[in-house]
């Protein structure tokens, strides 16, 4: 082979090494343009967005004198089970829609007889968050709830009576959460665990308890109706659950 064709032969394969690797460059740019873009394993992320499930506590203290023949507390207690997707971040402020169901009562003497009241509330409510750190975040949420209220007063030989009725109400609230165990990277969507408190103010329509004897029954009945003072459940509030978001 001359020496003109060896320098012919040496220019095509530098040419094709060269196009080889504008190839290849451009391939790989193409498949990384292809991949979503790494998050910052520092941003907040999965700590803000995420749905999370609390258990817990929800304690109200009434002044209203119609809870009276229902309780020897002006508090009623109840169980607190709380569900929340977190949707909307913008730097440390996120929010949340959240649906609760408290379920509790309490019973006491009514005069001579036996009185008992049971509580379902059902709320929605949008939850405002701002974290002060990572694993520290203020709440607060305003809205409305939906109470069934059950009263009951039996004693002696009658039949029960039994006033029942549906309510509506609100709830507003403000607390803070803290983020007890979970990976540092907001990227992570592993467990994390919460402790979360809030106090605030909650309020119900009134109910009419007038309790009018069942003519209809087998055994000795009033002669008169029974009226109770109307019920009010209005007044502070403190709630307390813990909770595991993903």
């Amino acid at each position: 082979m001359t020496q003109p064709q060896i320098h012919k032969l040496a220019r095509s394969m530098l040419c094709a090494v060269a196009l080889a690797s504008v190839a290849l460059r451009a391939a790989a740019e193409e498949d990384h343009g292809a991949q979503p873009a790494e998050q910052d394993p520092e941003a907040l992320g999965n700590h803000q967005k995420n749905i999370r499930f609390d258990i817990g506590g929800r304690a109200q203290f009434i002044k209203n004198s119609g809870l009276d023949p229902f309780s020897k507390r002006d508090a009623i207690g109840q169980l607190s089970l709380l569900a929340s997707y977190g949707f909307w971040a913008q730097d440390r402020l996120s929010l949340a829609g959240v649906v609760g169901f408290d379920y509790g009562g309490s019973s006491a003497n009514a005069r001579s007889d036996q009185a008992s009241l049971e509580l379902e509330r059902f709320t929605l409510a949008p939850e405002l968050r701002y974290h002060l750190l990572r694993v520290l975040a203020l709440t607060a949420k305003v809205g409305p709830t939906l109470t069934r209220e059950t009263a009951e007063v039996s004693g002696g030989l009658d039949t029960p009576l039994v006033r029942t009725g549906w309510q509506l109400g609100f709830d507003a609230t403000a607390g803070v959460a803290v983020e007890l165990w979970g990976y540092r990277s907001g990227t992570s969507h592993k467990p994390r665990v919460w402790l979360a408190g809030e106090g605030g103010y909650g309020w119900s329509a009134p109910m009419k308890l007038s309790f009018k004897p069942d003519e209809s029954g087998a055994v000795p009945q009033r002669l008169m109706p029974l009226v109770l003072e109307d019920l009010t459940l209005a007044g502070p509030l403190f709630r307390v659950t813990a909770g595991l978001s993903f």
